[in-house]
């Protein structure tokens, strides 16, 4: 069977989300009692869409909008994240796909590093709509410091 493409899995991969489900027990500690979502990667790629030109959405600022729009008290980070590679890599696809997936950053307003050419093609692009990077860490993370 051959491996679906981004674009495929962006579409097809996740017919039952967005669900809505009570926090694991062995999340509580962190996360607190009540329910998370595992939204769908279509919401994603359409908050995506929304990020105007010189700004940036922390995948910390995703979550809270997900969590907010879905009327719980966390969107899964795990899930989000996993779900902003594949949409980033499955607009990559699509020539005709113009959402600025480069806007999103990582937790911490890092570069995510599994996005497409990474960090080099976020960066590059970041850096024409003005953004500055200092680089730390033992591996070499770049940090939007101008946000």
């Amino acid at each position: 069977m051959a491996k679906k493409t981004y674009q495929e899995q962006m579409r097809n991969s996740y017919p039952d989300y967005p669900q809505i489900r009570e926090i694991p027990k062995s999340m509580l500690k962190t996360w607190g009692e009540g329910k998370d979502v595992w939204v769908h990667p279509l919401e994603i790629h359409k908050l995506m869409q929304t990020i105007p030109q010189g700004e940036v959405m922390s995948a910390v600022e995703i979550c809270e909008h997900f969590a907010k729009k879905h009327q719980v008290e966390i969107a899964n980070p795990y899930v989000v994240g996993i779900l902003m590679n594949i949409v980033a890599h499955a607009i990559e696809e699509d020539e005709n796909d113009t959402t600025p997936w480069w806007r999103t950053l990582g937790s911490k307003n890092e570069l995510k590093p599994k996005y497409p050419n990474a960090p080099e093609e976020q960066m590059a692009l970041l850096e024409a709509e003005g953004f500055l990077f200092v680089q730390k860490g033992k591996k070499s993370v770049y940090w939007v410091v101008n946000r």
